[in-house]
């Protein structure tokens, strides 16, 4: 759930820097700097999109009790990136009942 929260995140600042260089164009005196504005947003944008895929790489993956289906667990606790049910995982990665 982290991730998928995460990935929107560098979505949406996608959206926002196309939409602030779009500004640009009806703005003349400012259009250089919401050029560069907007490129930070999407360069940031690239680092989280680059991260998250090296972390998701490495993240464990269990099979959900409720929808059956193979999901990641970020951390000690996360939810079904399906049906969002609650997983909680021990130390050693193995899923806990609860």
């Amino acid at each position: 759930m982290k991730l998928v929260r995460l990935r929107n995140l560098a979505l949406g600042l996608i959206f926002g820097a196309f939409l602030i260089m779009y500004l640009g164009v009806f703005v003349k005196p400012l259009l250089s700097a919401f050029f560069v504005i907007g490129l930070l947003m999407i360069v940031v944008s690239i680092g989280i999109y680059f991260r998250m895929g090296a972390i998701s790489m490495r993240i464990p993956q269990v099979r959900c009790p409720n929808c059956g289906k193979m999901t990641k667990v970020l951390g000690r606790e996360d939810a079904c990136m399906f049906c969002r049910t609650p997983l909680h995982l021990d130390e050693n990665g193995k899923l806990l009942e609860r």
